[in-house]
């Protein structure tokens, strides 16, 4: 009996050690192994592993990290005050060298933060307001910025804590007022500028227009002159042509018929003429003549 339970408290306490030695490593982690506070054994592959009773599990994350970095007031090259605060991504590197200098991720933001905004003040002191807010977004050099301060913040990232800096950016921009007022006069004022700009070109396009317009009136008008002359003159060719047909074939009677028709425009019910008896006019307007022809 004593054999049996002996057996079986050398099972239990085998069971307890291969408990505490083995481990497994999910994708996208890494672990070091420390013994006595030293790291002996760096493992980066997944799976199930093995260690000792007496090593100590130091587990790291390889995915993206992302935290906003202290809020700051820096001065822009015009002397106007900002405020910012900026965002940083970034992710685990060489684990080795970030367990020996940073050892978790509580340092590591605030290390990192740290370097950040320190690049951010440097280089933000390089540009004045309208470079950082603009409403032509070609004047806006905010992404030139945030490259200069990642490329200066991965290099010494990587060197010195085995961080690989993946993006920096400003979440936040606001301005103090005494700077608010002015920022927003020159937007007025460039908006103002681009308004009377559009309203210029506006009218110098108008004018064209009516200028087009204008020409295209005389011309059709003048068209429509010449060919109406044209038309008239035609009709003017046909009439003398049919009056002279018309004379030739019986003089008298086309004679007669002027008459009539000088008659009918000097005279109507209330016209009274008085006319010499010898008076061309006065021809047809005489009974006996007009029988006797």
């Amino acid at each position: 009996m004593k054999k049996i339970i002996f057996v079986l408290f050398i099972f239990i306490i085998l069971g307890l050690v291969m408990y505490g030695s083995l481990f497994s490593v999910n994708e996208g982690q890494s672990v070091i192994l420390t013994q006595w506070g030293k790291p002996v054994k760096t493992i980066e592959k997944s799976g199930l592993n093995i260690k000792w009773p007496w090593q100590k599990i130091n587990l790291f994350d390889h995915r993206i990290n992302c935290f906003e970095a202290q809020t700051l007031q820096l001065l822009l090259k015009d002397k106007n005050p900002i405020i910012v605060t900026c965002y940083i991504a970034w992710k685990l590197d060489n684990p080795e060298l970030f367990f020996q200098s940073l050892n978790n991720v509580d340092n590591a933001r605030l290390k990192l933060g740290d370097m950040v905004n320190s690049q951010l003040g440097i280089i933000i002191s390089d540009y004045e307001v309208d470079k950082i807010i603009n409403t032509v977004p070609e004047n806006v050099k905010l992404q030139e910025i945030y490259e200069k301060i990642k490329k200066e913040a991965n290099t010494r990232a990587q060197n010195k804590y085995g961080i690989e800096v993946i993006e920096v950016g400003l979440k936040k921009i606001l301005y103090p007022s005494i700077v608010s007022n002015a920022v927003y006069q020159r937007m007025k004022a460039e908006r103002t500028k681009e308004a009377v700009k559009y309203t210029a070109e506006g009218e110098e396009e108008a004018t064209k227009i009516r200028a087009n317009t204008d020409r295209e009136v005389k011309e059709l008008l003048a068209k429509a002159y010449r060919e109406a002359e044209e038309i008239k003159g035609e009709g003017d060719k046909e009439a003398l042509k049919i009056y002279a047909d018309a004379y030739s074939k019986d003089p008298e009677f086309f004679k007669f018929v002027k008459s009539l028709q000088v008659y009918s425009e000097i005279m109507d019910k209330n016209t009274t003429l008085v006319l010499s008896t010898d008076s061309e006019l006065f021809e047809y307007l005489n009974s006996k003549e007009l029988i006797k022809k």
